[in-house]
């Protein structure tokens, strides 16, 4: 089994923040981004937001894009919190007009999936959530969350899948899908065969999880959909090159990956503000194919008696002679 990797082509951005408000670099144009990534050996697929396809990018011209440069298309994500518009809210909106809007918006990235031949949309509930006390109804937030979602899965279903991104924080101070178990809830609740989980790895970190548990979790309910990976120093989502900073933790990932024979694309899903782009991708594909290749001199079965007698030396000494020996 061989590690099917994608990237978000966000990585290209300007990434402007609230310290660098011009960006941190100029952001090039998708007819130069795509075929960058194009020369990356080890990237297959891209992945686009629904504001990528505009009228100066439109989808015709993205699959043609595409296509020429022997890339797929991984996923369409949609995103609210690039506009003003859904600042207070965008699924858990309760102005029915900009709620519509905000379902309107995770409707055209299924569209988007369709005409680029992917079956994979992830929904980004970043500004669904709250900043003080008693500033929502959280029950009232939680239905209308769910209902948009269920809304946009029935416009998907049967052809694409939706996953719901979860993330404890930021940009609001909280945000109401928070951690895997909610995540989880949430899709026992919808219920529906296409709607499941997408798990960041720094996402999973920030809520005080451990990753490679997580995807256990939800592949033991079958809802794992998407895999994004970065790291980060587990306090902020800091968007950085993955196995940079929790490399026995990524290693784990992995491990549960390919013990599961996870098919779809691991997504590398980071922001190198203060790096060029195309070299913290060679960097992230680097460090994800080492430590895929460390887990083919894994003795699984090793392993496993190990971590029946629950002595931590020993799958400790086991893990230590494939990382450090040779």
């Amino acid at each position: 089994m061989s590690l099917k990797l994608a990237t978000g082509l966000w990585v290209y951005s300007n990434v402007q923040d609230r310290f660098c408000s011009e960006g941190y670099r100029e952001a090039p144009r998708l007819q130069e981004v795509i075929p960058t990534i194009a020369k990356l050996k080890g990237i297959k697929g891209v992945e686009l937001r629904q504001t990528d396809i505009n009228s100066d990018m439109p989808v015709k011209e993205a699959k043609r894009l595409l296509k020429e440069n022997g890339l797929v298309c991984s996923a369409v994500t949609t995103v609210l919190s690039h506009s003003r518009r859904f600042s207070l809210a965008g699924f858990a909106q309760q102005h029915q007009k900009t709620r519509n809007a905000a379902i309107d918006e995770g409707r055209k990235a299924v569209e988007i999936a369709r005409a680029l031949g992917t079956s994979e949309v992830t929904l980004r509930l970043y500004t669904d959530g709250f900043d003080y006390p008693f500033h929502v109804d959280y029950s009232v937030h939680w239905n209308t969350i769910i209902s948009s979602i269920k809304t946009i899965a029935k416009f998907a279903s049967p052809d694409v899948n939706i996953s719901v991104a979860y993330k404890p924080r930021d940009p609001r101070k909280h945000l109401t899908i928070s951690s895997v178990g909610k995540a989880l809830s949430m899709c026992q609740e919808i219920a529906m065969k296409n709607v499941g989980v997408a798990i960041n790895f720094s996402h999973a970190l920030m809520a005080g999880e451990n990753p490679a548990e997580s995807i256990a979790f939800l592949n033991r309910a079958g809802k794992l959909f998407q895999v994004y990976m970065s790291d980060s120093y587990n306090m902020w989502d800091d968007m950085m090159i993955p196995g940079s900073l929790h490399l026995w933790e990524t290693l784990e990932a992995l491990f549960y990956l390919k013990t599961i024979k996870h098919r779809g694309f691991v997504t590398l899903d980071i922001i190198p503000q203060r790096i060029e782009p195309t070299h913290a991708l060679q960097i992230a594909i680097g460090n994800l194919a080492i430590l895929w290749k460390k887990l083919e001199k894994l003795d699984v079965a090793e392993l496993r008696k190990a971590q029946r007698s629950l002595d931590a030396t020993e799958s400790q000494r086991i893990i230590r002679r494939v990382m450090m020996q040779g």
